[in-house]
């Protein structure tokens, strides 16, 4: 790598990177799992945090792997050009991760969720983190596709069938009576609340049955959005020790885990929780 103070700066900014992309990854991750119909700002921060965490740990790749291969960087500029299009940033890490004998399991050619996935956060990164300034400015007569409703929407398209056991079942039909006694007793022109897709709830007992559906589409979505990450994972993990490159499964280990373990986390890395 050069000289002593070049190794110095290069380590640096290698670590520097791979602890950023741990960071939006992280927050993206942690928001998605907390997100729900009275916070709908969590879930512009998921998809930002994990739009811009899958771009720079998916350049991250290209670079160290460029690296490993020749002993020299790649080129300002030939990171840049795949600019915001993750869905091309993570063909070419398919490649390396082929070349490099990592299981193309989550990646998006070979799963459709994950498939699903970097395809919603690349419009997000190009066009949909600007939806609620362009619907401002454009009104309502123009169809313009909320971020949010379409998020649940795959969520539903591609998740699991929603599982509960007897006993939630039953915890649940016990919620759902009492909200429908509370709405017998309150009038309902005090109840003004929407949902994630921006369905107006006008009774306790849809609150309640939202508040059920929000807590689903949150872990679901979760794992569902852990599929690419998981893929990108496993991949700069392949890199460890190349050439000097540091142990990159340190950064990145806790979204290679299994889902019937993550399923049970609320925040990423799982060191915060």
């Amino acid at each position: 790598m050069g000289s002593r103070q070049q190794k110095t700066a290069i380590e640096r900014a290698i670590f520097q990177e791979a602890h950023l992309s741990r960071a939006m990854l992280g927050a993206g991750t942690t928001s998605i799992r907390l997100s729900s119909s009275g916070d709908p700002g969590r879930m512009y921060e998921a998809f930002y945090g994990l739009a811009h965490g899958v771009e720079r740990i998916g350049k991250l790749i290209l670079v160290a792997d460029h690296y490993a291969r020749t002993g020299v960087f790649m080129a300002p500029g030939e990171v840049e050009r795949y600019r915001h299009d993750l869905k091309r940033l993570l063909r070419a890490v398919e490649d390396v991760a082929t070349t490099r004998g990592v299981p193309l399991d989550d990646s998006p050619s070979s799963n459709p969720g994950s498939k699903a996935v970097v395809r919603f956060l690349t419009k997000f990164a190009e066009t949909d983190r600007y939806y609620n300034l362009n619907r401002l400015s454009q009104g309502d007569s123009v169809t313009i596709d909320d971020p949010i409703a379409r998020w649940v929407s795959l969520v539903r398209a591609e998740a699991p069938q929603r599982r509960r056991s007897p006993a939630r079942e039953r915890q649940e039909a016990m919620n759902r009576s009492m909200a429908r006694y509370m709405d017998e007793s309150i009038p309902l022109a005090i109840l003004d609340f929407t949902s994630l897709s921006g369905a107006a709830l006008h009774s306790y007992e849809a609150m309640v049955v939202q508040t059920q559906l929000d807590e689903w589409v949150a872990v679901e979505g979760m794992l569902l959005a852990i599929r690419p990450i998981r893929f990108l994972s496993r991949t700069i993990s392949s890199l460890d020790y190349a050439r000097g490159m540091p142990v990159f499964t340190e950064f990145f280990d806790d979204w290679m885990m299994r889902d019937s373990y993550l399923r049970r986390r609320r925040r990423f890395p799982l060191s915060r929780s």
